[in-house]
């Protein structure tokens, strides 16, 4: 008996072996779920063409669910006013007609690659300007049905969307970009959009925009209403925040430079003519090209942008620049002008400003050794324009040293001398105070006179010499000032040796050519006291006026548009 029931057992372990048994539940299982796709969307079964009931199997609208998962954010254009956005957009449903049996929760979901064969919604991006799906290497769009008629429809897509943007406060401006997402043809009645719970929306980490920053977003409902009825919406809003950094290195550095720069004119001399044209037309051209730029890569707005009163400004303080060198160069030929006519009409001069004593008028030889140079103006020889004596008063030092001891001595007996010494130059030590004369400025051994000579004084030539018309006094040369000298008219007149001499010259200069030169020991005084005169102080003036206005006005600015807030962030949507 016992031989016979052993094979029985051994047949029947290896019937009931448990890998047998997995590979015919697994083969089942394959087949089970053709079964139930073929049940539920067979021809006659399911109609993709109606929509699925409410919540409840009640005859309400369609509930169907959105999130979305960010992947990445090409390019935000200024001047197009749109970006471009890469996302997976995920809906999902409920249509009890696609409910089947899970076997036990071994049928967790059924895959469907044709979204044709299923109810969708038509919901539709309402500001979208262009969008494609991702086909490589097969569609990246699936569709799952859970055992309970649930349905998940996911797709990748790109999309360029449009972004109104408020460019007032450019480029110091947060930009809001929205994305709406609408039915086409379903009414709130039929179907309505809603936010997914706890995530709708997804952005990728370490997400990197070329001069934005993703600061947050905001999910919200924009349901819109028109003519045909109220259609359900959803929108979720980017804040981006534009990054200064670019801006500031590109833009603000370089105009702030261009603007130093048109200030160096200020500081080159007012003959420099070419230097000045020059630098002062390259810094406009150059901020004007800078201008042109930056308007290049934004739209045409009716309103002014922050970047518009910048350069704005910066352009003005360049103009400005070149037009100060303008009126300086005005105010310089008017002031050459002028002193050319001062040197063709001149009046009288001071003897404490123009000769030193005795001894410097005459030779140690006790001759008078005066001389001009005259130009003729108009044809008229009687008026000059440039007068020096000879070149004995440009020897060096020592010479006019032992010159003066040898006079003093020749003079020193005379009362009237030592007393025109002491009247006119009572601390003055002698010094050359005119220029060499050139030989080619005298012709025939006589210089042209440069105006006759005024009669002297009844009171000089009574107490000098019975002949008082050989014996000019001093007070026949011309005041720096244009003003008769009436102390040199009531000087005493020399004796008859040195007038002999003085009359036998020619008339004294009536100005000096060497002028008033004013040392500059620091920077602060030679800001505000070299060569302060005439045209010399509108450079001055700019010198400070220019940079302390440029200061100010960054002041205003950073204060207006750095500090403003986040009043206008954006634009109303």
């Amino acid at each position: 008996m016992w031989p016979g029931v052993l094979p029985l057992l051994v047949l029947l372990a290896v019937l009931l072996h448990p890998s047998r048994c997995t590979r015919e539940i697994k083969v089942n299982f394959r087949e089970k779920e053709k079964q139930v796709l073929d049940n539920i969307l067979g021809p006659g079964r399911y109609d993709a063409r109606i929509r699925p009931s409410g919540e409840n199997g009640t005859d309400g609208p369609a509930i169907v669910r959105v999130n979305l998962f960010v992947r990445s954010i090409a390019t935000i254009s200024d001047i197009k006013m749109e970006y471009s956005v890469q996302l997976t957009f995920r809906e999902q449903w409920l249509d009890e007609r696609l409910r089947f049996d899970d076997f036990g929760g071994r049928l967790k979901y059924l895959t469907l690659t044709e979204a044709s064969r299923v109810w969708m919604p038509d919901l539709f991006f309402s500001n979208e300007k262009e969008g494609h799906f991702h086909n490589i290497i097969m569609p990246n769009v699936y569709i799952r049905i859970f055992p309970n008629g649930s349905v998940l429809y996911s797709i990748r897509i790109s999309l360029t969307l449009s972004c109104p943007m408020n460019l007032k406060l450019y480029p110091l401006d947060r930009q809001v970009c929205s994305l709406r997402m609408a039915s086409y043809g379903w009414t709130t009645n039929d179907l309505v959009f809603l936010w997914k719970e706890g995530d709708p929306v997804q952005v990728v980490k370490n997400l990197h925009l070329p001069r934005f920053t993703l600061e947050k977003f905001l999910t919200d409902y924009c349901n819109s209403k028109t003519n045909t009825g109220e259609y359900s919406c959803l929108k979720v809003d980017l804040l981006f925040k534009r990054e200064f950094s670019y801006y500031l290195i590109q833009i603000y550095i370089p105009c702030c430079m261009l603007v130093i720069v048109s200030w160096v004119s200020f500081w080159l001399d007012q003959s420099a003519v070419p230097a000045r044209v020059s630098l002062g037309v390259t810094t406009l051209l150059t901020m004007a090209t800078q201008t042109s730029g930056i308007n290049a890569s934004l739209p045409p707005v009716s309103y002014t942008k922050a970047i518009d009163v910048w350069t704005g400004v910066c352009l003005t303080f360049v103009f400005g620049a070149l037009l100060e060198f303008a009126l300086v160069n005005y105010a310089s030929r008017s002031d050459m002008h002028s002193d050319n006519i001062k040197k063709q009409f001149p009046s009288e001069i001071e003897h404490s400003s123009s000769i030193d004593p005795s001894s410097e008028l005459l030779e140690p030889d006790g001759s008078a050794n005066f001389a001009m140079q005259t130009r003729h103006i108009g044809g008229n020889p009687s008026m000059s324009q440039h007068h020096s004596l000879p070149r004995t008063y440009q020897q060096d030092h020592q010479q006019q040293q032992k010159q003066q001891q040898q006079q003093q001595q020749h003079h020193h007996h005379h009362p009237l001398h030592r007393h025109q010494h002491q009247r006119y130059h009572p601390n003055r030590s002698p010094s050359p105070s005119f220029s060499l004369l050139n030989d080619e400025d005298c012709v025939a051994g006589r210089c042209s006179p440069m105006r006759p000579p005024r009669h002297h004084s009844r009171r000089s030539s009574a107490r000098s010499s019975p002949s008082p018309s050989r014996w000019p006094s001093p007070a026949s040369s011309a005041s720096p000032l244009g003003t008769p000298s009436r102390t040199m008219s009531r000087a005493a007149t020399p004796s008859p040796p040195i007038a002999t001499a003085i009359s036998s010259a020619a008339p004294l200069p009536t100005s000096t050519t060497v002028p008033s030169q004013t040392y500059c020991w620091n920077l602060g005084r030679k800001l505000f006291t070299c060569r302060a005169q005439g045209s010399a102080r509108i450079d001055i003036f700019a010198r400070v006026a220019f940079p302390l206005m440029f200061i100010l006005f960054n002041f205003a600015y950073w204060s207006i548009y750095l500090f403003r807030g986040d009043d206008n962030v954006g634009t109303d949507k």
